[in-house]
């Protein structure tokens, strides 16, 4: 009687498991036919507030990895989804699973999860931001921080990576404060919202719905958190790793991630959580991309209303909040510099203490660079929405003399700062691969021609003599109007550090198999140290322009990145108080 017991109970439990899992890969092959399980609970505010599990962002990326499957190997698959009591719910079922069962539960990649479950690739950045009930200050400092929150209520999840983040919060800022839990995400934001004391951990992608809902939420400016990612899970013991890697692997996942998360989130959220995904960790360059999405929010709203109703109050209205953004955009720019001359000074004590200090200088400045690139960017948007709000109130007919004069000086400041975001982002679409180099045969002196017909104004206002020498016989098989950037660079470089009453010559010659086209100027020269960082971006060399003229340093960047995409390259010679010559090679077109 015990045998049989025991045996029915055995039998039992193998019906169970194995109605619980999904087919083998294998066994899919063999038949040609099979069933995966994905194991859920709503855990996101996307899915919640939906209708039906079909409208997440992870059932649609379970379909297209379906879909691939189906289409590359020629199987039927069916997808069938299980919903469970709780995210502890979906861990356990996977754990204790096997062959094609998956869990989809917004969850976060971690070292110790990886000891039990395999991961698919990440489909979204992982980082959570700390956000509390509108009525609660915004800490400016981290001491602040933990006398605003002692005391007050957080709101999280158990066993998640959330209340993770809360527990080290309270290690961070040495206080202590009630913990309540709650079932998913969007009950977080939901209590948040409706409780004047409560703040807590939320993701990225609910944090920037709700900025764009209005929400009755701030978000707090310190210890932000970034994970590996969000992924799927799969048994350790399954023989479903080659067509999960096959698929989330490939370009098609990452073409159907792109458009599933901006068709839920949209193309705001979608790019700034992007955008953020590329830097290994949170610092200061995100918390300017989230703080011009949340100033940028603010202003549409503004903007919409400026073109609902154009009296004389709501033109005042959108005239200051143009001026506010401008005043934030310059203080965020201001706070960075600030913290970048401490950091610098900073790295200049620990230098003379440690070995390795070169190499978090090095950091130091590709940080920078990195910083004004993503500025560049993010930049547009606002500076977009100045421009249109200026032609709003440059429409109307009711404006004072202050305010036109005002006006002028913004849409004037408005096209000087787009200017520079251009060239900026020249630089940096040659380097990311963006801009297409068209390799063409033309005459070389129609480009130097037009060069110092450009320039002449400029050189003359120096009594600078712009002298040539080239045979109008000489040809190259380059892009035209990026060679004629690259010397149209190299001439106003030396026009603006040539003294008055200087020459500068342009000479063209047959170099072996390339042509060399070099500038000679009559300038200051490069000292030792200006030539160590000579082709860097946004380097500011010891040698200052003779009449004042402004400078961002890209200029000699731009003339070795376009000459290289070229097939190209650059040298030069120099002596101190005697000249500058840059030569500039490119090649002949082939017999």
């Amino acid at each position: 009687m015990i045998f049989r017991l025991a045996l029915l109970l055995c039998f039992s439990a193998y019906y169970f498991v194995a109605c619980a899992n999904g087919d083998s890969w294998g066994t899919i092959l063999e038949n040609k036919e099979g069933t995966v399980k994905f194991y859920w609970y709503p855990n996101n505010v996307i899915i919640e507030n939906s209708l039906d599990i079909i409208d997440g962002i992870e059932h649609d990326l379970a379909v297209s990895f379906v879909k691939y499957l189906e289409e590359k190997y020629q199987v039927n698959i069916d997808l069938e989804w299980i919903q469970t009591e709780s995210f502890e719910s979906v861990m356990g079922q996977v754990q204790n699973g096997s062959n094609g069962t998956f869990g989809a539960s917004s969850i976060s990649i971690t070292p110790q999860r990886a000891q039990y479950f395999n991961f698919t690739s990440p489909y979204m950045a992982d980082i959570a931001v700390l956000v509390s009930n509108a009525n609660i200050p915004v800490a400016l400092s981290v001491n602040q921080l933990g006398e605003i929150l002692v005391g007050k209520t957080a709101v999280s999840i158990k066993n998640t990576t959330l209340i993770d983040a809360l527990n080290k919060l309270k290690a961070h800022l040495n206080i202590e404060f009630e913990i309540e839990y709650t079932s998913n995400s969007g009950d977080i934001l939901d209590q948040i919202h409706g409780r004047n004391e409560a703040f807590g951990y939320v993701d990225i992608a609910n944090f920037l719905v709700a900025v764009d809902n209005n929400s009755n939420i701030k978000r707090q400016f310190f210890y932000p958190v970034k994970l590996d990612g969000l992924a799927m899970i799969y048994p350790k013991n399954s023989d479903w790793e080659v067509p999960v890697n096959d698929y989330f692997n490939s370009t098609q996942f990452n073409k159907d991630r792109q458009e599933i998360i901006r068709k839920y989130l949209g193309s705001n959220a979608s790019e700034i959580i992007n955008r953020i995904s590329k830097s290994a960790e949170i610092g200061p360059l995100e918390e300017i991309v989230l703080s011009n999405r949340e100033k940028e929010a603010q202003y549409e709203r503004l903007l919409e209303a400026a073109r609902r109703d154009q009296n004389s109050e709501i033109v005042t209205l959108v005239l200051a909040s143009i001026i506010i953004v401008v005043l934030v955009v310059l203080g965020l720019l201001y706070a960075l510099y600030r913290v970048k001359s401490k950091n610098n000074a900073r790295l200049r004590v620990q230098r003379k203490l440690a070995e390795d200090a070169n190499e978090q200088l090095r950091m130091l400045n590709e940080e920078k660079n990195n910083l004004i690139q993503i500025l560049a960017h993010d930049l547009r948007s606002p500076l977009s929405n100045i421009l249109n709000g200026s032609q709003i109130i440059e429409s109307s007919e009711k404006l004072t003399d202050q305010g036109e004069r005002l006006l002028g000086f913004i849409l004037e400041s408005s096209e000087k700062m787009r200017s520079m975001i251009d060239k900026v982002l020249d630089v940096d679409a040659i380097e990311t691969g963006k801009l297409n180099i068209k390799n063409e045969v033309f005459a070389l002196h129609e480009v130097i021609e037009q060069v110092v017909k450009q320039n002449a104004a400029k050189a003359n206002d120096k009594f600078i003599n712009i002298r040539t020498d080239f045979s109008e016989d000489l040809k190259v098989r380059a892009d035209k109007v990026y060679s004629q950037q690259v010397i149209e660079n190299l001439v106003s470089n030396a026009i603006k550090y040539s003294p008055i009453n200087s020459e500068i010559k342009i000479l063209a010659r047959q170099a072996n198999n390339m042509v060399r086209i070099s500038v000679v100027d009559q300038g200051p020269g490069l000292t030792s140290d200006d030539q160590k960082k000579l082709f860097r971006k946004y380097q500011q060399l010891s040698a200052k322009p003779t009449k004042g003229e402004m400078s961002i340093g890209l200029g000699l960047s731009i003339v070795k990145l376009f000459t290289e995409r070229m097939g190209g390259k650059v040298a030069y010679e120099t002596e101190v108080n005697k000249g500058t010559t840059f030569h500039v090679y490119l090649k002949q077109p082939a017999d």
